[in-house]
């Protein structure tokens, strides 16, 4: 990489890059207002469609009671129509017998005409006669046994007619009375049928007003649901400008994180050109042992084991990279070995001039072998995490006559 592209790198980093999170992130907040406007639409609109529907079962409801009541009065109508139908019965039939009663008060008017004109007819004919008729009748007799007939027939006859016209007149009267009792019949039956025919009246009146009141509620059940189907149109329309607006968020959004990431990018880049740069211009003895994307994550010194939890003194530094990542060996010299090593696990020791050694451990995988001389930049292991280790890295130590010293001493850190 050179250095124009390097500069490049920093340009876009320090300038151009850290522009883009402001400028996305003031077209979000934009969107993210219309979202909150078309989400408070969308509420409006969705308690207006649930007014509406409370609204529509309270019309339902109370055209249900109403219908109900409406059948109530039919049944009570019905049963109007059947009590004035029997007493519009009982007014026939007490008309019916004040008829016969009436013909009967006249044949015995007329039979009681009869009789007394015959018993005037007999009783003038007897005051034409005088006393000598009935002493002509008496002293025809042939024996006084006969006198005594006559005399008894006489009085007999007499008595008859007597009990004739008092029998007509006592049949006069109980016509007269039954007919009498008949007429206050036909009136009580005639104000029994003018208070039936009012209470069907008021029946029918109050079930004309409930027809009617029905029917208002019918229109405005119609009216109800013409209103829900449009507020439901609405609800929907916005449901769907909600949508687009939470879509346009979500993809402003991750245009948001993409700039994020590459604006991340950008800087690593910006941050490795420069490692690049100060690596390109160590002036000493060693070669990093890592690719300069690789970053120190624990230094020479004073620390706390990662594993044990206790205070320890590092004999080197931690350089973390991924599994894999190739490891360089530091200066030429000869492998003194290349195996497991205890709490280290794979690893690589190099001796080289002038009383220094290098150590390379928790690799994944070695590639020299004890013996075997190697080059300053050899690729001579891969990192790993093997031996005591809380995950992939490279512990890297120099050390000078056997003790471990500050490997960044050596390089332009």
């Amino acid at each position: 990489m050179n250095r124009r592209r390097i500069s490049l790198f920093v340009l876009v980093a320090v300038f151009i890059m850290p522009l883009l999170p402001s400028i996305h992130v003031r077209a979000t907040q934009a969107t993210r207002d219309r979202v909150q406007q078309a989400d408070r639409d969308r509420q409006r609109a969705r308690d207006q469609v649930q007014d509406t529907q409370n609204l529509l079962q309270g019309v339902r409801y109370e055209m249900g009671v109403l219908m109900e009541q409406m059948r109530e009065l039919d049944m009570r109508l019905v049963d109007a129509a059947e009590a004035l139908e029997d007493v519009e019965m009982a007014l026939v039939g007490t008309e019916a017998r004040i008829t016969a009663a009436e013909a009967d008060l006249e044949l015995a008017q007329q039979e009681s005409d009869i009789q007394y004109e015959l018993l005037r007819a007999r009783l003038r004919a007897m005051h034409e006669a005088g006393p000598i008729g009935h002493l002509d009748v008496i002293f025809q007799a042939e024996s006084f046994v006969d006198f005594l007939m006559r005399m008894e027939n006489i009085r007999t006859i007499s008595e008859f007619d007597q009990e004739v016209l008092d029998r007509l007149e006592d049949a006069e009267r109980r016509v007269a009375d039954n007919i009498e009792l008949l007429d206050r019949e036909r009136r009580l039956i005639g104000n029994l049928y003018l208070a039936q025919q009012d209470a069907m009246a008021q029946v029918e009146a109050a079930l004309a007003e409930q027809a009617q009141w029905f029917e208002t509620l019918a229109e405005n059940e119609e009216a109800t649901e013409l209103l829900l189907e449009a507020q439901r149109a609405e609800q929907h329309a916005l449901d769907v400008i909600f949508g687009q607006a939470q879509a346009a968020l979500n993809a402003e959004i991750a245009e948001a994180e993409r700039r994020r990431i590459a604006d991340a990018a950008a800087r690593a880049a910006a941050e490795q050109a420069e490692r690049l740069q100060r690596l390109g211009s160590l002036d000493g003895p060693f070669h990093w042992p890592t690719p300069a994307s690789a970053r120190i994550t624990s230094n020479f010194g004073p620390r706390t084991n990662p594993i044990t939890r206790r205070s320890e003194n590092h004999r080197g530094v931690d350089i973390g990279a991924p599994t894999g990542t190739r490891i360089y060996a530091a200066q030429d010299g000869y492998v003194r070995l290349a195996a497991w090593h205890g709490g280290y696990g794979l690893t690589v020791i190099i001796d080289h001039a002038g009383g220094y050694s290098t150590l390379y451990a928790h690799n994944s995988r070695n590639f020299v072998s004890a013996g075997q001389r190697v080059t300053r930049g050899q690729h001579i292991a891969n990192v790993g995490s093997t031996g005591q280790s809380t995950g992939p890295h490279l512990h890297f130590e120099i050390r000078r006559n056997g003790s471990p010293v500050n490997p960044l001493q050596y390089f332009n850190f």
